[in-house]
């Protein structure tokens, strides 16, 4: 409850009147306290005066002592005097207000007493040990010209005036509890007109801080609590407006990094990452939260200064080869500022802009590769044409064995060159999606029964063994006829080209659920392992001496894999070595209605 600033308020409030109060009680007590005193003090010489007096011609006569105790006595009685006694010039006892005849005649030693019959006045208060009052004792000379006669010693109990006093302290004490009690009260009222408002701030400021930017405060006021209500109000709409701004703002820039097709690495001063947007994990191949480690930090720095990068402030750009993760990474290195650091012109980080053109630098080496092989491809028959034709032409024209000889193999050489035009034909028709498509529901059985058919005849005697497996009922499929027979040419034929005379070749047609799958698989010379995910590229070819002996022109895989993708299907090939070649040919079943009676036939 102390901790509350309207307590607080209160009960400095209550010590402050407090303290006056006290300061103010003291300094009376002690004032009324020295004046009841001086009074009390000018009374009593007074009186003693008087009866000194009175006394002169008494202690300088042959009076008796009879009349001098009658006159203490009726003094005493009639002025109010707690004691009298009269004392000789030497001290003696001549007469007392109390009835004390052991002490008559006897010296009287007290400090006082002495001073008075020296003839000075003399005054003291002390504590009765007795009755432990406080007693103002007075000793004044009777003198008859420059003679001491004798003494007057007064006393007189001051436990009146000082409870007196203390009943005016108890009023004061009691006005002080009322005065107190009252200046909390008011002191509390005082406070809560003060922290209520500054309560209500703070709720509502607690309710903004919670999102509620809908909180007002009810200004009753124009003084500086009311001020403060009415710059709340401000401060609420300008913080509502700014907050939505900054969210709409960040919501613009989370959306820009979250899609960039760059990454984005933002670095501090020290070289940690502050931020890795969706695409910079991607080329990281990193998972979602996860930090870059240390060794893909050094490839991205490995170029770079980072010290000298943030003194300069200069824009640079490296390219970067990814070891473990195969890619060509283009990086832009931009120094970037904050607030802090843009009053001493010093950058605050680098951000990292990383290029993925793995696939450009692919596509590059592509096209050397295809101009490379091109030009290889048609190197090799044109050189023979070449060195055929000039033999020719220099007489062996005249001789009919070499003649003949010679034109058969530049016939077959000028053949290989239009079946290598026809299928670079072929792709680039298939590239820029220049192919008219026939495309007809028909008996795929069929067509696989056909192809086998010709490739027997064609390779005679010295083909493997063949094996057709054909599904039960016919099996229709739309699609264009000369394409997938082109395909089907291409892969059967490549079984029979590489499997040996006595070794077998399967073709299995067969329909499991939404799929058609064609299999043909072979027990031939197989394929190494390292090649096999590159047999599908244009020109590739295992063992190109083999390979061009058997006529190849290392596209008709690739062919076929552009033929049936543009079908919705895929091509997949396995194999090992000296164990054999299987090609899958997978195709979206889509069988015309009414079964084999839509079907056109193959």
């Amino acid at each position: 409850m102390l901790r509350s600033v309207q307590w607080k308020i209160a009960f400095t409030y209550a010590l402050l009147i407090l303290f006056a109060m006290q300061f103010f009680v003291v300094f009376l007590t002690q004032s009324l306290e020295q004046y009841y005193l001086r009074t009390y003090s000018r009374n009593l010489e007074a009186q003693g005066l008087l009866l000194a007096s009175f006394l002169e011609r008494y202690l300088t006569g042959t009076d008796e002592n009879s009349a001098i105790d009658g006159l203490v006595l009726e003094y005493s009685r009639h002025a109010g005097i707690t004691d009298i006694m009269v004392l000789d010039s030497f001290g003696r006892l001549i007469s007392s207000s109390r009835t004390e005849a052991g002490l008559q005649g006897q010296r009287i030693i007290q400090e006082e007493i002495t001073r008075a019959l020296t003839g000075s006045r003399s005054g003291e208060i002390r504590l009765n040990p007795e009755t432990r009052e406080r007693v103002k004792h007075l000793a004044l000379p009777v003198r008859s010209g420059e003679k001491t006669m004798g003494v007057v010693y007064l006393s007189g109990s001051l436990e009146p005036l000082y409870a007196t006093l203390r009943e005016i302290q108890l009023i004061f004490l009691t006005g002080a509890v009322l005065v107190i009690g009252v200046t909390v009260l008011l002191g509390f009222f005082l406070a809560r007109s003060i922290t209520g408002p500054i309560q209500e701030v703070t709720a509502k400021a607690a309710q903004i801080a919670h999102g509620d930017f809908s909180q007002k405060i009810d200004v009753r006021s124009h003084d500086e609590i009311g001020r403060l209500g009415e710059m709340f109000n401000y401060l609420s709409l300008q913080l509502d407006a700014t907050l939505q701004e900054m969210s709409s703002e960040k919501g613009k820039m989370a959306a820009i990094l979250s899609h960039m097709t760059d990454g984005i690495v933002a670095l501090d001063r020290e070289g940690k990452v502050v931020h890795l947007n969706p695409t910079g994990h991607s080329l990281l191949e990193l998972s979602p939260g996860e930090e870059p480690p240390a060794a893909v930090l050094r490839q991205l720095l490995a170029q770079v200064d980072l010290a000298e990068l943030l003194n300069n402030g200069k824009q640079q750009s490296r390219e970067i080869f990814l070891a473990p993760h195969k890619r060509t990474i283009l990086a832009s290195y931009v120094p970037f500022h904050t607030q802090e650091h843009s009053a001493c012109d010093l950058s605050s980080g680098v951000l990292i802009i990383l290029h993925d053109i793995s696939k450009e630098r692919e596509l590059v080496r592509i096209q050397q590769e295809f101009v490379a092989n091109v030009s290889h491809e048609l190197r090799t028959p044109l050189t023979t044409l070449k060195s055929y034709t000039e033999t020719l032409l220099e007489g062996a024209m005249y001789q009919t064995d070499t003649c003949f000889s010679f034109l058969t193999t530049m016939e077959k050489e000028t053949e290989r060159m239009v079946r290598l035009v026809k299928d670079l034909l072929v792709l680039s028709q298939l590239d820029f999606q220049q192919v008219a498509w026939r495309l007809f529901c028909q008996r795929l059985d069929e067509l696989v029964l056909e192809v086998v058919n010709e490739l027997e005849i064609e390779f005679g005697a010295e083909r493997p063994g063949m094996l057709v497996t054909l599904p039960e009922r016919p099996l229709c499929y739309c699609f264009d006829r000369d394409k997938m027979k082109q395909v089907l040419l291409n892969v059967i034929q490549n079984a029979f080209k590489f499997t040996a005379q006595d070794g077998k070749v399967a073709v299995l047609l067969e329909e499991r659920g939404s799929v058609i799958t064609i299999l043909v698989k072979d027990n031939g010379i197989g394929i190494p392992p390292e090649d096999v995910e590159r047999v599908f590229q244009r020109f590739y070819r295992v063992d190109k001496a083999r390979s061009r002996d058997f006529g190849g022109t290392g596209l008709g895989l690739a062919i076929a894999r552009e033929i049936v993708e543009a079908h919705g299907g895929t091509i997949a090939l396995r194999s090992q070595p000296e164990s054999g070649t299987e090609v899958r040919i997978s195709l979206p079943y889509a069988q015309a209605e009414g079964g084999g009676e839509e079907c056109e036939s193959a």
